[in-house]
C-alpha cells in the first residue's frame, strides 16, 4: 500500500500536470497534452531532483528545437538527406549523453529526440517549423513550471535528510570491515558484506549528491563537504583491504610483534568508539612501527602495514570530523582541512566509448529504417513511428541490455494503448467539463504517481504517465477518431519494434557481460600503468577503479553470486596498480642494472594483465621479484620505497608462495649482474 509521502507526491504531480494542461488550453496552444506529459516526465520524489531535471529539460528542448528549425526547412526537399541528418543528430546526442553519468546527460539525450519530435511532424509544413518548436517549448515550459511549483509549495520533500540517512548507513559496515581487517579476518562474511555495501553506496550516492545542489534546504552549501566525504569513503576501501591482507599474512608467518599487536588493538578500540578524538596518539604509535629497520621479509611487511594503518587513521579521523559537521550541524572546525595526500581518491567516472558509439549508431540506424519505410510507403503516421524509434533507443540506451528494456517498454505501451482505447471511446465521450475530466483521471494519476515515487517502478510509472498523456492526446474538446487512434498506435508499435530489432543486432549485452567489460577495463589500466603509457597516479587509479567497482556490484548481484569474487579481484588489482605506480616513481633512483630488471617486471606484468589475470602469473615473474628484493635489501634504507612496492606486488600476485629468502651475501652480486636476454 502507498505511504503518506507517496500519496502526497502522486497528488501534487497530478495537480501540477492538470494545471499545466488547463493553462495550455486557455492559451490556445496546439498540443496542450504535452504539458501534462511533461509533468510526469520531470516528476521526481524530491524537490531538488525535480528542479535539476526541469532545468536540463528546458535546455534540451531549446537545443533540440533549434536543431529541428535548422534542419527541416533546408532539407525538406531532400527526404533522404533530412532523414540522415536527423538520425545522425539523434545518435550523436545519445552518444554524448552516455559519456556523462550526471543529471546533465538528460539534456543531451533530450536534445536528440526532441529534434525528431519537432522535426518529423513538421515535414508536411516546413514553413511552420519555427512556430511548432516555439509552441512545443511553451507547452513543455508550462508543464515544468506547474510541476515545479506544486512540488515546492505542497509539502516539499527535501533530499538532504534522505542523503543523510544513506551516509549514516555507511558507519556500521565500515566498523564491521575495519574490525575484521585489523583482526586479519578479511575473508569473513561480515567483511565481504561490508565491501559490497560500501562499494555500491559510493556509486549510488554520486547521483544524489549531484541533485543536492538544487535542494530546498540550506544544505546546498554542504554539497562540497558531502562530495568530499564520499571521496573519503572511496579512498578507505582499498586501504582496509590492504590492511586486512597484511595482517592476515603476518599472522600466518608469526610476524605480529607485541608492539604491532598493541597498536592494532588500540586502533580497533578507537574505531569501535566512533570518536574523532584520539587519532594523534595512535599516529605517534604508528610512526614508531614505521621506523623499524627493514632487515627481512617480515620487517618489510610490518613497515608496509604501518604505512597503511597511518592512512587508515588519518582518513577515519577526517571522515568522522566531516560527518559530524555535515550530519550534526556542528560548526566547521578549523582543523578540518582537506586531505591532499596521494591515498585520497580523485573523482573519476568510467566511460565506455565502445558501447556509447554502438548505442548512437543503433539509434541512427533505427531512425533511418523507419524513415525508409515512411518515404517508400508515404504512410501518414510515419513521422510518429520515426519519433518513437528515436525516443525508444534513447530511453533504453543506458541499460546493459537495451533489447530487454525495449521488450519491457513494449509491454508497457500495450497496457497504455488498452487503457487509452477504453478512455477515449468509453469514458471521455461523456465528459463535458474540466472538473469532470480531473475526477475521471484522478485514480489513474494517483496510481502512476505512486509508481513514479518508488525506485523499483519508476521507469514503468514514468512511461505510463508520459506515453499515456501523449497517446490520449487531450485537447480543448473531444476529438477522438478510431482510425487516427489505430494508425497512431500502429506507428507506436512499429517505432519500438524497429528500435528493438536494430538494438538487438547492434548493441545488446547482459549484466554479466557488462560487469566483465568493466573488469577488463581495469586490467587494461593496470597494463597501461605497467607500460607507463598512462598518467595515472594513485588517486586517479583509485577513483576510476572504484567507480567501476560500484557499477559492477549491482550488475553481478542481479545475475549471480559473483559479486564477492569481483570485489576481491578489483581490490587486489588496485593494490597491484598502486605498487606499479610507486615503483615507476622510484625507477630512476635505482642502479642502471636494476632498472633493467624492473623493466622486465613491468613487461611481464603488462603481458599478464593484457591476457587474463585470473590465470596464475608466470613463475618467472616470482623469480624476478625475489631477485629484485634480494638485490635491493643490501641498502634497504636507500631503496625503502622500492622494496615496499616490490613486496606489495609479490603478495597479491603470489599469495601462496613461501616467503622469499632476502638474506645471504648474494645481494650485491645479484645487483651487479646484467639481466639475461
Amino acid at each position: 500500500m502507498p505511504t503518506t509521502d507517496e500519496l502526497i507526491f502522486a497528488m501534487k504531480t497530478f495537480a501540477g500536470g492538470m494545471a499545466a494542461f488547463y493553462f495550455s488550453c486557455k492559451l490556445g496552444l496546439d498540443n496542450p497534452y504535452w504539458s501534462l506529459a511533461t509533468a510526469y516526465i520531470v516528476a521526481q520524489p524530491f524537490a531538488g531532483a525535480v528542479r535539476s531535471k526541469a532545468l536540463y529539460r528546458v535546455f534540451g528542448t531549446i537545443t533540440g528545437g533549434t536543431a529541428a528549425v535548422a534542419l527541416v526547412p533546408n532539407l525538406v526537399n531532400a527526404p533522404v538527406l533530412l532523414s540522415a541528418a536527423m538520425a545522425v543528430w539523434t545518435g550523436l546526442c545519445l552518444y554524448i549523453s552516455l559519456l556523462d553519468r550526471t543529471p546533465r546527460s538528460y539534456a543531451f539525450m533530450l536534445s536528440g529526440y526532441t529534434a525528431a519530435i519537432i522535426g518529423f511532424p513538421s515535414v508536411a509544413a516546413p514553413a511552420h517549423v519555427f512556430e511548432t518548436a516555439l509552441a512545443r517549448m511553451e507547452e513543455i515550459s508550462l508543464g515544468i513550471v506547474c510541476t515545479t511549483v506544486s512540488n515546492m509549495i505542497i509539502f516539499p520533500r527535501a533530499l538532504f535528510p534522505v542523503l543523510s540517512r544513506r551516509i549514516a548507513s555507511w558507519v556500521q559496515p565500515g566498523l564491521d570491515w575495519a574490525e575484521a581487517a585489523l583482526a586479519g579476518k578479511e575473508a569473513s562474511p561480515e567483511a565481504r558484506q561490508a565491501r559490497r555495501h560500501l562499494a555500491a553506496e559510493a556509486a549510488d550516492t554520486s547521483m544524489l549528491i549531484s541533485h543536492l545542489a538544487y535542494d530546498i534546504l540550506n544544505a546546498r552549501i554542504a554539497v562540497e563537504q558531502i562530495a568530499r566525504l564520499r571521496v573519503y569513503l572511496i579512498s578507505i576501501i582499498p586501504i582496509l583491504n590492504s590492511v586486512g591482507a597484511r595482517v592476515a599474512e603476518l599472522e600466518q608467518l608469526g610476524g605480529i610483534t607485541p608492539a604491532l599487536k598493541g597498536v592494532l588493538a588500540a586502533i580497533s578500540a578507537w574505531v569501535k568508539s566512533g570518536k574523532a578524538e584520539g587519532a594523534d596518539a595512535l599516529l605517534e604509535d604508528i610512526r614508531g612501527l614505521e621506523n623499524e629497520p627493514v632487515q627481512n621479509w617480515l620487517s618489510l611487511l610490518r613497515t608496509s602495514l604501518a604505512l597503511r594503518l597511518e592512512e587508515l587513521v588519518r582518513l577515519t579521523h577526517q571522515s568522522r570530523k566531516l560527518r559530524q559537521y555535515v550530519l550534526e550541524g556542528r560548526e566547521e572546525p578549523a582543523s578540518l582541512v582537506q586531505l591532499n595526500a596521494e591515498y585520497v581518491a580523485a573523482a573519476r567516472q568510467h566511460q565506455d566509448q565502445r558501447l556509447a558509439v554502438l548505442s548512437g549508431i543503433g539509434a541512427a540506424l533505427a531512425v533511418l529504417l523507419v524513415c525508409a519505410v515512411w518515404i517508400q510507403t508515404a504512410w501518414s503516421a510515419g513521422a510518429g513511428a520515426a519519433v518513437l524509434a528515436a525516443v525508444a533507443c534513447s530511453m533504453s540506451a543506458a541499460q546493459d541490455d537495451p533489447a530487454r528494456a525495449l521488450t519491457s517498454l513494449m509491454r508497457n505501451i500495450l497496457i497504455v494503448l488498452t487503457g487509452i482505447f477504453l478512455l477515449n471511446f468509453g469514458v471521455l465521450p461523456a465528459i463535458t467539463g474540466f472538473d469532470a475530466l480531473c475526477l475521471v483521471l484522478l485514480p489513474l494519476g494517483l496510481v502512476i504517481g505512486v509508481m513514479v515515487s518508488r525506485p523499483a517502478t519508476f521507469n514503468t510509472g514514468m512511461r505510463f504517465g508520459a506515453f499515456g498523456s501523449t497517446q490520449l492526446a487531450l485537447e480543448n474538446g473531444y476529438h477522438a477518431n478510431f482510425l487516427t487512434f489505430a494508425n497512431n498506435s500502429f506507428a507506436l508499435i512499429i517505432g519500438i519494434s524497429s528500435a528493438f530489432i536494430v538494438t538487438r543486432l547492434i548493441r545488446s549485452v547482459g549484466a554479466a557481460m557488462g560487469a566483465d567489460r568493466l573488469m577488463r577495463a581495469n586490467w587494461l589500466d593496470i597494463a597501461a600503468a605497467a607500460e607507463a603509457r598512462t598518467a595515472y597516479d594513485r588517486a586517479a587509479l583509485t577513483g576510476i577503479m572504484m567507480d567501476r567497482l560500484g557499477l559492477m556490484v549491482p550488475r553481478l548481484a542481479s545475475v549471480a553470486a559473483g559479486a564477492d569474487d569481483a570485489v576481491s579481484i578489483v581490490l587486489r588489482d588496485l593494490r597491484i596498480g598502486f605498487n606499479i605506480i610507486t615503483l615507476h616513481h622510484e625507477f630512476w633512483r635505482l642502479p642502471p642494472v636494476m632498472r633493467d630488471r624492473i623493466q622486465r617486471i613491468f613487461s611481464m606484468l603488462a603481458a599478464h594483465y593484457r591476457a587474463d589475470p585470473r590465470d596464475p602469473p608466470p613463475q618467472a615473474l616470482l623469480l624476478m621479484l625475489d631477485e629484485a628484493l634480494a638485490a635491493l635489501m643490501h641498502d634497504a634504507k636507500t631503496y625503502r620505497e622500492a622494496l615496499l612496492a616490490l613486496s606489495g606486488l609479490r603478495t597479491p600476485l603470489f599469495p601462496d608462495a613461501p616467503p622469499p629468502d632476502l638474506g645471504g651475501g648474494t645481494a650485491e652480486r645479484s645487483l651487479m649482474q646484467p639481466v639475461p636476454s
